[in-house]
């Protein structure tokens, strides 16, 4: 099981050179293509999760612009978590396309989903380096990045839970696009097929 340190900040301002890096560099469905990079690093500060991914894709693509529809299929980056010390328990999905449009939902123990709201949305800040609504792929793509500020109590809305701060499972993904989705994963999975909604094979989180 892969682990990374998420942070808390008290101080003002963040020190992004002093903050670790995690790399979603696993492929368990790799067939063909490149395996491009995707570095990503975490934090807490002002009781919001602070994500910043620099993702390289030489085919950068993405035609959805509504909340909560399938951005998985475009270019995209994905936090999923579990914010307990409950391997398998509860869990949030986050998924944001190349071009800053929002998935996100709450799914507890029992099946239950439950998508966040325009109003919810808009409290998360999504700053994605390409500033067009829609992406065609072109010869000039190398990379593209998303900056997000997720405020912890709009994941305790949408669950109706308390956020725990001692130790997090979760897992990072890379997937979608028109050319060569690899459905790169940071935690490794074991699955016959593309599947990342598997939260008893996420990797630890420690909140320091």
């Amino acid at each position: 099981m892969e682990q990374y340190t998420i942070k808390v900040i008290n101080e003002d301002e963040i020190k992004w050179e002093d903050i670790n890096s995690l790399i979603i560099n696993n492929y368990p469905w790799y067939e063909s293509g490149l395996k491009q990079s995707t570095s990503v690093q975490v934090v807490i500060h002002n009781k919001k999760i602070i994500i910043k991914a620099v993702c390289d894709d030489i085919h950068s693509y993405s035609k959805e612009t509504k909340l909560n529809g399938n951005v998985y299929l475009d270019s995209c980056f994905e936090f999923f978590v579990t914010p307990s010390n409950n391997l398998g328990g509860g869990y949030y999905n986050m998924e944001i396309n190349c071009c800053g449009v929002l998935h996100f939902s709450y799914k507890n123990e029992e099946g239950d989903k439950v998508f966040c709201t325009q109003q919810q949305a808009d409290r998360i800040l999504i700053i994605p380096s390409m500033k067009s609504t829609t992406k065609e792929e072109c010869d000039d793509d190398k990379k593209w990045s998303l900056y997000i500020e997720l405020p912890i109590e709009v994941m305790e809305e949408m669950s109706g839970e308390k956020v725990d701060f001692d130790c997090w499972y979760g897992n990072f993904y890379r997937c979608g696009g028109k050319t060569e989705p690899q459905y790169a994963t940071w935690n490794n999975i074991k699955w016959d097929c593309p599947q990342f909604h598997l939260p008893n094979q996420f990797g630890k989180l420690i909140i320091e």
